[in-house]
């Protein structure tokens, strides 16, 4: 656990009770610090820790809080703040993540620290495997896997790599790190940032993270070239990386299929090398890389046809790097959709076969969709995944091609699913069963982690 000694007696309120908020009260806990805990649901998934009371938050001493530790789903200003922030921001009480608890422990260990729009947790994921793999001592968590304060620090010749959100970066003001990785910036939770300005300077806050002394990596794309240039004007040193910067081999790992995963190999790589790996030692790793769950993972095959969980996929941007990544797609896509729908995943259909829609989005994206490719309205996931799956078959009698039913909504799941992970697990059991195989030969088991803490 990362301890925050320095707060020791302080009194916190802890706005939202899932695992960062909980994993930041017993953080707290060990420091000596008092908290008072509160979660709109009622949620509370284990006892209270030593010096924490459950209580609404309007009850808590608000004139003695020094801190607001707030949960990254919770808005503190846009839209509009939960009423305790409000409160908070009025009172002069700080607010913060459980990312900042865990950044005033100290950890003695190098820090990495990954953001963008897509393609942070597998970047995140693959950067912690490659530094097993090379026997780093090494703790990956914060916005993948377990919250941060839960980890263990390496110590100072060990690593620790977080995956941190829009949402957390405006909240970590004590954020430092040795690398620093933003990836890709598109459009994304604008509401929630007030706009596409207020989404690149939430994620810009990791750029004052490395300061002059660390390296940023940046991916390609108008909005990270200025920020580059402003980050070298300050002093800092950054790398730019493409998909051409991907080690050799890539190409051959399934779980780092198509272009947007070369990028990201292509960063984690000069992370890496930053560490202290040699290219024997990166492409190792690279290659044993079994990938995270929802993301271009395989989890079934029959007879020359893939089914393909792309679950996380949830705007079109990473649709349309999914859908770059196979041939002879039979596509299933629709949910909760986001502001721009589709987005240029309608502009990346050549190796569509058929596409088939479900939820709220299924007539939005059928019009965005008209005449590039066939369509049915499927309604839900068993229709479509049934659907794909007998057309599938059926089209490979005829002419043997092999064929890939992939999942990538390009939308939300809220609609009909608590989150895209169980809209993920549905659609893995649904193709298990199609595919007559639960066991799925031959496909690696993946690596936990993804979900939004």
């Amino acid at each position: 656990m990362l301890v925050p000694n320095s707060m020791s007696g302080r009194k916190v309120g802890i706005l939202g009770l899932g695992l960062s908020g909980m994993a930041a009260a017993r953080a707290l806990s060990a420091a000596g610090a008092l908290t008072w805990l509160h979660d709109d649901h009622g949620a509370l998934r284990d006892d209270p820790p030593c010096g924490a009371t459950l209580a609404n938050w309007q009850d808590w001493p608000w004139d003695e809080l020094s801190s607001l530790v707030i949960s990254p789903g919770i808005p503190h200003e846009h839209p509009a703040p939960h009423p305790a922030a409000a409160r908070a921001a009025a009172a002069g009480i700080e607010v913060i993540s459980e990312i900042e608890i865990a950044m005033r422990a100290a950890p003695a260990a190098r820090l990495v620290a990954i953001t963008g729009t897509n393609g942070k947790s597998t970047t995140t994921a693959l950067t912690g495997h490659c530094l097993r793999a090379a026997g780093r001592q090494v703790a990956v968590g914060g916005n993948i896997g377990d919250a941060a304060c839960n980890l263990d620090d390496p110590g100072a010749d060990g690593v620790i790599v977080l995956e941190l959100s829009s949402y957390q970066l405006e909240t970590t003001p004590s954020l430092r790190a040795d690398v620093a990785m933003i990836l890709n910036i598109t459009p994304d939770h604008l509401v929630r940032h007030g706009g596409m300005e207020g989404y690149v300077t939430a994620k810009a806050r990791i750029l004052a993270a490395a300061g002059a002394g660390g390296l940023v990596i940046i991916g390609p794309g108008a909005p990270l070239d200025g920020l580059a240039a402003r980050h070298r004007a300050a002093g800092g040193q950054v790398t730019m990386v493409t998909a051409d910067d991907a080690p050799p081999g890539i190409g051959s790992v399934p779980a780092l299929a198509g272009a947007h995963n070369a990028e990201n190999a292509a960063a984690a790589a000069a992370c890496l090398a930053a560490l202290g790996l040699d290219a024997a030692e990166i492409a190792d790793g690279m290659a044993s890389f079994a990938g995270l769950p929802h993301r271009l993972q395989t989890v079934a095959r029959a007879d020359g046809i893939s089914f393909v969980n792309d679950s996380k996929a949830t705007n079109g941007v990473a649709t349309a790097k999914a859908l770059a990544a196979f041939d002879n797609i039979y596509w299933i896509a629709g949910g909760e959709a986001k502001e721009d729908g589709l987005g240029p995943a309608a502009d990346e259909t050549a190796q569509v076969a058929h596409a088939y829609l479900i939820g709220s989005a299924a007539p939005d994206f059928a019009a965005a969709l008209d005449g590039l490719v066939d369509i049915s309205l499927s309604g839900n996931l068993e229709s479509a995944t049934t659907s794909a799956f007998a057309d599938a078959c059926a089209a490979r009698s005829r002419n043997g091609r092999d064929a890939t039913i992939l999942l990538s909504p390009a939308a939300a799941s809220f609609d009909q699913f608590a989150s895209f992970v169980a809209r993920g697990e549905a659609f893995t059991a649904l193709a298990r069963h199609l595919a007559g195989d639960a066991a799925s030969p031959g496909i690696q088991p993946a690596i936990q982690g993804g979900a939004h803490v």
